[in-house]
């Protein structure tokens, strides 16, 4: 790959893997309208870390008012990362109904190029047993159900166009939002019970966001044709030892949560060689580290974190 978008680049994944990309010496475009202004700071911090690199563009526009035909028209490949900043119950059927059409404009002008696109493991429901790439879906959160609806919009593609759908348990690392179990308990100390139902909906896994971007770039490097990978860490529990790492205790989960449930990770080891991941530990490590240079850098901005 020469050159690409990244649709969200400043956003968790987004400002991780435009960072990757860059590094294999790769041109990003980077398109992210800066829609949440609770995170100001951090937009700031973001844009600030690529401004001297030439092989960076950013375009500081909504996906929804952006021509993207003009964007994409020389890139080799487009990464749709973009989702709403706050996914709720109220909202989900506007939701859904606006990211599909947004999906449907970036399919029509990726015709005839690399299409790799993010979604989530909430999409298979509450599930007990293995999954794979064909358990049926059955989501019921609110996120979970537009990335469903997304993923049928990308089935329709048209056979010039290859789309990579890429399936991903809870993500964590530097700059995971606070919404998610890991970064809160970083900042508080504490996991309340609202946070156990976060492992249950990503089936009790999780990645190093930095795996996933290599992951991610793996994917789209295969030109063959269009598939789904459920990108799994293949080890059971994960999630629930993060937070036990964290909290330096153990977490009891609810009986009917803790029937076995893993996500196969077969596909992306036989095809993607996703080995030799992050150990949960070292990758927390190196969120908590994060997180104490930030906390240094605008004591008013976040909260001090857990000692």
């Amino acid at each position: 790959m020469r050159k690409v978008l990244v649709t969200g680049a400043l956003g968790f994944i987004g400002f991780q893997l435009s960072e990757y990309l860059l590094d294999e010496g790769i041109e990003v475009v980077a398109l992210d309208g800066k829609v949440d202004a609770s995170r100001k700071v951090e937009y700031a911090e973001k844009e600030l870390f690529f401004a001297r690199n030439a092989n960076y563009t950013y375009v500081d526009r909504l996906l929804g008012e952006t021509s993207i035909e003009s964007l994409v028209s020389d890139c080799d490949a487009v990464f749709h990362l973009s989702v709403p900043p706050q996914i709720d119950g109220q909202r989900s059927a506007r939701l859904v109904e606006e990211g599909t059409l947004i999906t449907k404009k970036i399919l029509s002008a990726c015709s005839g190029k690399r299409l790799v696109y993010t979604s989530s493991f909430e999409i298979f429901g509450r599930r007990f047993g293995r999954i794979t790439e064909r358990t049926p879906l059955n989501p019921s959160t609110p996120l979970g159900k537009l990335k469903a609806a997304e993923e049928v919009v990308l089935d329709c593609s048209d056979s010039k166009t290859i789309v990579k759908k890429v399936r991903l348990p809870l993500v964590y690392g530097p700059w995971q939002r606070d919404n998610h179990v890991f970064q809160h308990v970083l900042q508080t100390g504490d996991l309340s019970k609202e946070f156990l139902l976060e492992g249950e909906r990503f089936h009790f896994d999780a990645l190093y966001v930095k795996d996933v971007c290599e992951g991610l770039v793996r994917v789209a490097e295969r030109k063959e044709s269009s598939e789904t990978f459920n990108l799994s860490s293949g080890r059971e529990g994960e999630w629930q030892k993060g937070v036990e790492w964290l909290l330096g205790d153990k977490v009891e989960i609810r009986k009917d949560s803790s029937m076995k449930c893993t996500v196969s990770n077969k596909k992306c080891v036989n095809k993607l060689s996703f080995t030799n991941l992050t150990p949960i530990e070292k990758g927390l490590e190196e969120q908590r580290n994060h997180l104490k240079k930030l906390t240094q850098l605008y004591p008013d901005y976040y909260p001090k974190q857990l000692e």
